[in-house]
Formats: C-alpha cells, sequence, structure tokens
C-alpha cells in the first residue's frame, strides 16, 4: 500500500484537476473514497501523454487494481520509447485493437493494426513527411487515397504524387523535383534528341532516328522486347501488324527503319496512306512530278475505300490532304474537271479546299493560253508555301543547277512570280492544307519504355520524435482502459 501512495503522490505533481487532486490527497493519509477510481482516471486525462504512461506504468507497478488486463499490456508496450515491430513483441494479439488513435500508432510502427485510409487520411495533414513516407513503404495509403490533396505545402504535395502517380508528372515538375530519370523520359516522348547518354531513353530515341544499337533489346524491359521484335522483323518488308501501326507515336520510327523500295500499298494501314503522302509531298518539292503523280493514284483510292462496316478508311483530314494533292497534280494535264471533283468531294473537310476549289474553276474558266503556269512557285524552289526565305532557297538552287538550262528557267520563272506577289495579291493554289499533318510525328511511343516507378524515398526512417504526435493520441486512449471498480 505504501509503494501505491506514494505512486499516487507522484501524480499530484502533473495532475492538474483540483477535485482529483483532493480525493487523492485524502487517500495519502487514510482509508481511500469509494470515488478514487473515478478520480483518479478524472486525473489522468489532465496529464500530459508524455508523463501519462510513466504514471500509469508506476501505479500499475504499485498494485493498482483499477486498470484493464489489455490497459496494463498497452501500458507495458508504451513503456517502450519507440515499439517498432521486428525490435518489440507485441504483449498479445488483442493489443492490435483499439481505438482509432491507438491502431493507427500501432500501424505505423510496422504492426499489423487493421486501419481504414480516412482513419490515416485524419493525421496525414499535421503528421511529418517521414511518417507518411512509412505510410506508403507500410501500404497503408496509396495512390487511390491522394494523400497529397491533404498536404498544404506546394513541395510536400508534389513529391507524395511523385511517390504514389509519377505518371501524372509533368516535365516541369519532375524538374523541379530534380528527378532526372523522368525528366528524360519526357524528353524521350516529346521528341528530344538525347544524344547525351547511352540509357535506354538515349538508345530509343536513336533507334527513332534508325540508327540500331545492339544493346537496345536487352535494354528494353523483357515484356516489350516480343513488340521490338515485331517491329524490326516488319521493317524488312514494311508490313506490321495493326497494333503497330495504329500507333502514331511509333510513325517515326517505322519511317526511319523502312526505305519503300518501290510505291507504297496506300491501303495497308492509315501509316501507309500517311507515309506515301509524305513521300508524295517530298517529291513535289524535288521537281519529280512523275513519282508523285504514280503514288497520289494509289491515295486517291486508299481515299476512296471503306472498312467492313462501311466508314472511310481514312480520316477526312486526311482524305482532304489526299484529294487537294490529286487536283493540284491534275493540273499538269489541263484536267481541270477532275481536280475540280475531287475538291468538291472533300470542300467540307478542310476552309482552304473551297479557296482551292474557287482557283480551279477561276482557272477553268480561262483560255488555256491565257492561263498563268500551274504549279505554285514555292513548291518550284522547294519550300513550303509561304515561306517567307524563299530567296536564299532560289540563291542556293542556282548554284546547284548551274547548267541545267531546263530546271535554272523553271525557278527564274517561280522567283518572277513569286516577286511579283509580293506587288500584287498573291492566288496560288495552297498545298499541303496543313503542314503539321505531312511532318513526322514528334511525340514518340510509349510502348517500348519500362513503366514509370514511383520516386524512391527521400525521407530517413521515422523515429521516435517524429512518430511523437501518434503516440500521443495513442496514449490518450488507454484511460479508457481505466475501470470504475477493482478487477473480481
Amino acid at each position: 500500500m505504501a509503494r501505491l501512495r506514494e505512486a499516487l503522490a507522484a501524480l499530484l505533481t502533473d495532475c492538474t484537476d483540483s477535485t482529483s487532486r483532493e480525493v487523492i490527497k485524502a487517500a495519502l493519509n487514510g482509508p481511500p473514497e469509494p470515488s478514487l477510481p473515478l478520480a483518479l482516471k478524472s486525473g489522468l486525462a489532465t496529464i500530459r501523454p508524455a508523463h501519462l504512461i510513466w504514471h500509469l506504468s508506476q501505479l500499475l507497478q504499485a498494485g493498482m487494481p483499477w486498470m484493464s488486463d489489455i490497459g496494463a499490456r498497452r501500458v507495458q508496450l508504451l513503456s517502450f520509447e519507440h515499439p517498432v515491430a521486428g525490435r518489440v513483441k507485441l504483449p498479445g494479439e488483442d493489443v492490435l485493437d483499439g481505438a482509432p488513435e491507438w491502431r493507427i500508432y500501432l500501424a505505423a510502427l510496422g504492426h499489423p493494426a487493421v486501419v481504414g485510409a480516412d482513419e490515416i487520411a485524419r493525421v496525414v495533414p499535421e503528421s511529418p513527411l517521414s511518417v507518411v513516407d512509412d505510410f506508403i513503404d507500410l501500404g497503408l495509403i496509396g495512390p487511390d487515397d491522394e494523400p497529397w490533396r491533404l498536404r498544404s505545402d506546394e513541395k510536400e504535395n508534389l513529391y507524395l504524387r511523385a511517390r504514389l502517380a509519377p505518371e501524372s508528372l509533368s516535365r516541369d515538375e519532375a524538374h523541379r523535383l530534380e528527378w532526372i530519370e523522368l525528366e528524360r523520359r519526357h524528353a524521350f516522348l516529346v521528341g528530344d534528341d538525347l544524344v547525351d547518354g547511352d540509357d535506354i531513353y538515349s538508345l530509343l530515341a536513336a533507334f527513332w532516328r534508325g540508327e540500331t544499337d545492339i544493346r537496345l533489346r536487352s535494354a528494353i524491359p523483357a515484356e516489350r522486347r516480343p513488340l521490338f521484335d515485331e517491329i524490326m522483323l516488319g521493317s524488312q518488308t514494311g508490313h506490321w501488324p495493326q497494333h503497330i501501326t495504329k500507333d502514331r507515336g511509333l510513325w517515326a520510327l517505322l519511317a526511319a527503319l523502312w526505305i519503300p523500295a518501290d510505291l507504297i500499298n496506300a491501303k495497308a494501314s492509315e501509316f501507309h496512306a500517311w507515309r506515301a503522302m509524305y513521300n508524295c509531298y517530298r517529291w513535289m518539292l524535288m521537281g519529280w512530278l512523275d513519282k508523285a503523280k504514280a503514288q497520289v493514284q494509289r491515295l486517291t483510292t486508299a481515299a476512296g475505300h471503306t472498312t467492313e462496316d462501311g466508314r472511310p478508311f481514312l480520316p477526312d483530314t486526311m482524305r482532304a490532304e489526299i484529294h487537294n494533292m490529286a487536283a493540284y497534280l491534275a493540273q499538269d494535264t489541263n484536267d481541270l474537271k477532275l481536280g475540280i471533283r475531287l475538291l468538291d468531294a472533300v470542300k467540307d473537310f478542310h476552309p482552304t479546299v473551297a479557296e482551292n476549289l474557287r482557283r480551279l474553276r477561276h482557272r477553268r474558266s480561262q483560255l488555256v493560253n491565257k492561263r498563268d503556269h500551274w504549279e505554285n512557285p514555292y513548291l518550284m524552289l522547294g519550300v513550303p508555301h509561304g515561306d517567307p526565305d524563299w530567296e536564299s532557297q532560289w540563291r542556293d538552287l542556282r548554284k546547284q543547277l548551274d547548267g541545267d538550262v531546263d530546271r535554272l528557267t523553271l525557278i527564274n520563272a517561280a522567283k518572277r512570280r513569286l516577286q511579283q506577289a509580293e506587288r500584287t495579291e498573291a492566288d496560288f493554289y495552297v498545298l499541303p492544307l496543313d503542314e503539321e499533318a505531312l511532318q513526322m510525328p514528334l511525340k514518340r511511343s510509349s510502348l517500348l519504355l519500362p513503366p514509370v516507378e514511383p520516386l524512391t524515398r527521400r525521407t530517413p526512417l521515422s523515429g521516435a520524435t517524429e512518430i511523437a504526435a501518434l503516440r500521443d493520441a495513442a496514449a490518450q486512449t488507454i484511460i479508457s482502459d481505466f475501470l470504475s471498480a477493482p478487477i473480481p
């Protein structure tokens, strides 16, 4: 009894409830009042959590009879400063159950206490970042819980997204985190050359340029290698499965690996039609009009093709571009009726088509010997329509074509027409309708890349200091294990 009185006397130094203090003081000098258990419980509730466990431990060691068995074992566990799983054994599996604060504390220490995501969410906003990292490592919170939304600090918000939802981060956000791996991934996907390294991103960027490196296949994840093999096999013949050709992010790669030896079958896939269009445009810029005409015939066939369910084989934008090319080349033989019919079929697909249609109708209304030369003078010089630097190209061509009288005559005529157009309002046939549609797609597919791995943890493992707030909250729940009468 003397030891219990000593523990009660020590309790008075921290107890702040006046009523409880009076009852406890009376018990030090005489028989305890019946209200002592309740007074003691009320007094303990006023003590700071850091001291509460020490007082409960002293009272239990002195033989205090007003604590449940599981409460006593909870006190035993909290007598350790940092009872991490693997270092401290639980005093019974039943201690895993309890109030949310108690279960969260045990779970944060790695013990198998069951906690709900909504319970964890209540402590995420104020917990140190290392404790939130512990929750992530322990699998207590995941991407679906979006814990970053619960943090007010922008940097911490970004860091937690990187740890749980790395695929959601932009290139700029990866840069802010100084996360080089993800930065390079983004750089690859948007089409950067990446000639400054030998990681998988540099190897794949070189692959997209048509350069094959013996190291590449082994660098690609094992589950992606069958796709790599399909791409390489198809590059020998220019034929690939549909799941490859329908991915526009692979088109630049397929184009780099496959140099057609003959005209392209534009009906093979949308990629083949785009590659044929690309070739036609390049040939027009180079003045190889016969080759362009032969390929455009196959393109117009593909443009009129339909799928098994009756839908157009090619998208409207591509069909408009093909018809626009074919109508342009039809002028070479003065087949303006064909050109008008081709443009009329796609006049609603692009606003420039209507302008070109007007130009052909006007040309058809003129006498043959009154018509200007049919070619767009920009294209005759090998530059895109409207290129402001056409004169530099003309000067370069003059040097290259020295002695080729026929070609020099054509480019000089193109120069005069462009100079005249600068003084008067030009009205040249516009081709292409959309320059970007005929350029190599810059954006690359991610199909050959490894999955995006979460950012490696950057905080140290939490210690007793970081987890102190959870411990304090857990300690306060032990008051509920205090009894109003001794255990029988």
